[in-house]
């Protein structure tokens, strides 16, 4: 997609419908948010889900503030559709050798990621993976990830001062408010670059094998509910999109794909 940051999004309003909070412009198939500030504070994703801007004081207000919003979120969300329409599935997974590992959060993915690498495995995806035809691709070549403690001991990742003394506060953030924050960092971590033949998936830190399409499908959709998204539902609605078949769609790539790895399943 094409990005840009700009100052202001010059939207014309007069030729735009409104579809709840939103406003859609037809003549460039293009969707904005603009929350009522003083200030510039817009988002908007225009040709077709091909081009996004946004003004700076949309980065740095937090979502509550605008909207509801959280633009990486959309992005990937975007992503996540637009794959699944050319017939590849994107998920919140890594991939480590032939091993695809999946899960919810605090399942133990980072855990069973890393054990994996520091025993002399291959990190061919971090966090999101794309796969197409089977094959596992890393969504992005450098991931932020999020390691506790225990993580980054088991793999065996160096850590600096300036990290020693953000886990310390996270630590004692997480004991005094155990209900809102947990004890991580946060690291950025290149993968291989290289992709892999899925040949197993596991859940998690558990070791248990995901044989079955619609459990895959739900740990996929939990992460990634495009459905569930209320700008993409608004612009579904203006621009006539079909996200019931987006969805279908991607469940169809999704039971291709784990009735690819595990063929002899309930036979």
């Amino acid at each position: 997609m094409e990005y840009s940051v700009v100052e202001k999004i010059h939207i014309r309003k007069d030729r735009c419908r409104k579809v709840g909070a939103f406003l859609y412009d037809h003549e460039i198939d293009g969707l904005y948010l603009e929350s009522p500030w003083p200030f510039p504070v817009q988002l908007g994703i225009t040709h077709g889900l091909t081009k996004c801007e946004v003004t700076p004081m949309f980065l740095r207000l937090p979502f509550i503030m605008k909207g509801w919003i959280n633009q990486d979120i959309l992005l990937r969300l975007v992503d996540v559709l637009k794959l699944a329409m050319t017939g590849r599935i994107l998920m919140h997974a890594s991939c480590v050798d032939d091993t695809l590992i999946v899960g919810f959060p605090n399942a133990g993915k980072t855990y069973e990621t890393y054990r994996r690498v520091a025993e002399g495995g291959e990190l061919i995806s971090e966090e999101y993976t794309i796969i197409d035809n089977g094959m596992a691709a890393p969504y992005k070549r450098i991931m932020r990830t999020c390691f506790s403690a225990n993580s980054l001991k088991v793999a065996k990742l160096e850590t600096s001062l300036y990290e020693k003394l953000w886990m310390a506060c996270t630590t004692l953030r997480a004991t005094l408010f155990p209900f809102m924050y947990e004890a991580v960092i946060w690291k950025e971590i290149p993968a291989s670059g290289n992709i892999s033949k899925i040949k197993k998936i596991v859940y998690g830190s558990t070791g248990e094998e995901v044989k079955d399409w619609k459990v895959f499908a739900i740990l996929c959709e939990n992460e990634f509910p495009f459905m569930s998204s209320e700008f993409l539902q608004a612009y579904a609605l203006a621009a006539g999109f079909d996200l019931i078949v987006a969805q279908e769609t991607q469940r169809e790539l999704i039971k291709d794909f784990v009735e690819s790895v595990y063929p002899d399943n309930g036979k």
